[in-house]
C-alpha cells in the first residue's frame, strides 16, 4: 500500500474533507500522513493521524487584518491581505519542510492553493493530486466570476463572464503570479501562470470535491477536473448529543440555525453583529433560534427558552431538524445545508464567500444579503420568505436527493488510487 502525504490549511472547514479523505484511504490500506500548521494538529492527533508540523500561524498573522478581511465583500482585497501577510512570508519555508516530509512518499494530495505542493511535487517528480473545495477560481464562461445585481440573457451573460475572468486574471497575474514565481525560481523550478485558478493544480487528477447540484461542471473547464461530491466529515469521536440540544430541537415552534461555520476564537467578535441581528430577525419570524459557535459576549434576548446558545455542534446533527440555516456562505457550510435539505440566508464577506452565496441564490436554495446592508428588517423579510415559500424547501430537497445518492470520499478514493496505479507501473 502507498504512503501518502496530505496537505491543507485554513480554518476547520478546510481541513474536514480532508479528515474524511484520510479516513477513507487508511481504510483501504494506505499509509497516510498529514503536513500541516500547528493549529490542525489536536484534532489530527485526537483521531489518530501522523502529523508533520510546517511553518505558519494564520490566526496570528491575520489578526491585524481580521476586520478588513471578514467584513468586505470584495475578494481581491481580501486576497491581497492573505497574500502579503500570510502566505508568502512563509511560502520558502513550507517548500523545505514539505520537501523533506514527501522525501519517502508515494503520492502527495494537496489542497489547491497550497502554493509549496506544486513546488515540492517538481523538485521530488511525485505525483500530485490537487483537491478545490470551491469553484470560485475555476474560470468558464457559464459561470459569474462574481454575483451580478441583474440578469442577464444566455449569450450576453456569456459575454460578461469572459469578461470577468479575464479582467480578474489581469489583476490576479500581478498579486499572485509574480510573486510566487519568484519563490519557484529560487528554488529552480520554472514559472507558472494563472496560479490561483489552473495554473497550480496537478494535471494528471485535481478533484474539485463538490456536487454537480451545487453547480454543474461547464463543459468549458479543462479535461483533468473531476467532480466527486463533497466529502463529508464534521463529528469528532468524543461528542455527545446534549440532552437540552434534544429537547429544543423537538420542541413546537419551529427552529432557524445561525452561525458563522468554523471561524477561530478571535475572531468571533467579529460576527456579534451579525449574530445579533440574526437572533433578532428569527424571534420577529416566530422561530426559535439555535446560536453555534457565537461570541460568548454576544448579548442575547431575554426569551432564553427561545434562543439556544452552543459553542459547538455538528451541522450534520443538527441541521436536519431546522427550517433554514443563517450563515457566513462557508462551502462547508453550504454543503451541510443542502444535504440536510434547508434553505439559506448567506451573509457573505470575502474570499469565495459571495461566489458561494451567488450559486445558492442562483440555484433557487436560499437568499443572500451583504453583509454591509444586513439588517434586522432585511434578515426577517428574507427569512419569512424562506419559512413561507414552498418552492426554497422543494428545491432543496431534490438537490438533497441527488447530494444523498453521492458519495465523494469514495470516489476520490478511487480516483487517487488510479493515479497511484497509474505512476507505479
Amino acid at each position: 500500500m502507498a504512503r501518502i502525504v496530505v496537505t491543507t490549511f485554513g480554518s476547520t472547514g478546510d481541513l474536514n474533507p480532508f479528515i474524511a479523505l484520510g479516513f477513507a484511504l487508511r481504510a483501504r490500506g494506505h499509509d497516510v500522513i498529514f503536513a500541516v500548521e500547528a493549529n490542525f494538529e489536536p484534532q489530527l492527533n485526537l483521531l489518530g493521524f501522523p502529523v508533520r508540523l510546517l511553518t505558519g500561524d494564520q490566526e496570528k498573522a491575520l489578526a491585524p487584518f481580521r476586520h478588513r478581511i471578514f467584513n468586505t465583500a470584495q475578494s481581491l482585497t481580501s486576497l491581497q491581505l492573505l497574500l502579503d501577510h500570510y502566505i508568502l512570508p512563509t511560502l520558502p519555508e513550507k517548500v523545505v519542510e514539505l520537501r523533506e516530509i514527501c522525501q519517502q512518499a508515494d503520492l502527495l494530495i494537496s489542497v489547491a492553493p497550497q502554493f509549496a505542493a506544486s513546488i515540492v511535487a517538481e523538485l521530488l517528480h511525485l505525483p500530485l493530486v490537487s483537491v478545490i473545495l470551491t469553484p470560485s477560481t475555476l474560470p468558464s464562461a457559464r459561470v459569474a466570476a462574481q454575483p451580478l445585481p441583474i440578469h442577464s440573457p444566455p449569450s450576453l451573460q456569456r459575454l460578461s463572464n469572459r469578461f470577468s475572468w479575464f479582467v480578474g486574471g489581469l489583476f490576479l497575474r500581478q498579486i499572485v503570479d509574480k510573486p510566487i514565481n519568484r519563490v519557484r525560481r529560487a528554488f529552480d523550478v520554472p514559472p507558472r501562470s494563472n496560479l490561483l485558478w489552473t495554473g497550480n493544480l496537478s494535471q494528471p487528477l485535481t478533484a474539485l470535491a463538490v456536487s454537480s447540484a451545487f453547480l454543474p461542471g461547464p463543459d468549458d473547464w479543462p479535461e483533468y477536473i473531476k467532480m466527486t461530491g463533497f466529502c463529508f466529515w464534521d463529528r469528532p469521536e468524543n461528542w455527545q448529543f446534549p440532552e437540552i440540544l434534544k429537547a429544543f430541537l423537538h420542541a413546537d415552534k419551529p427552529v432557524v440555525a445561525v452561525t458563522a461555520g468554523s471561524v477561530a476564537p478571535e475572531e468571533r467578535a467579529l460576527f456579534a453583529a451579525y449574530y445579533q441581528i440574526s437572533i433578532d430577525s428569527i424571534l420577529a419570524c416566530g422561530a426559535r433560534a439555535l446560536v453555534i459557535n457565537a461570541p460568548t459576549n454576544t448579548l442575547f434576548p431575554e426569551r432564553r427558552e427561545e434562543v439556544l446558545h452552543l459553542p459547538f455542534a455538528p451541522f450534520s446533527e443538527v441541521f436536519p431538524a431546522c427550517a433554514a440555516v443563517i450563515h457566513h456562505g462557508g462551502i462547508g457550510t453550504i454543503a451541510q445545508c443542502l444535504r440536510a435539505g434547508i434553505p439559506s440566508l448567506v451573509v457573505p464577506g470575502g474570499v469565495d464567500q459571495p461566489f458561494n452565496a451567488a450559486q445558492v441564490v442562483q440555484r433557487k436554495a436560499g437568499l443572500w444579503i451583504p453583509r454591509k446592508h444586513y439588517t434586522t428588517k432585511r434578515a426577517e423579510h428574507a427569512l419569512k420568505a424562506h419559512l413561507s415559500t414552498p418552492d426554497y424547501g422543494k428545491r432543496t430537497r431534490e438537490m438533497q436527493a441527488q447530494i444523498l445518492q453521492e458519495d465523494g470520499v469514495a470516489t476520490l478514493c478511487t480516483a487517487v488510487e488510479q493515479i497511484l496505479s497509474h505512476f507505479s507501473t
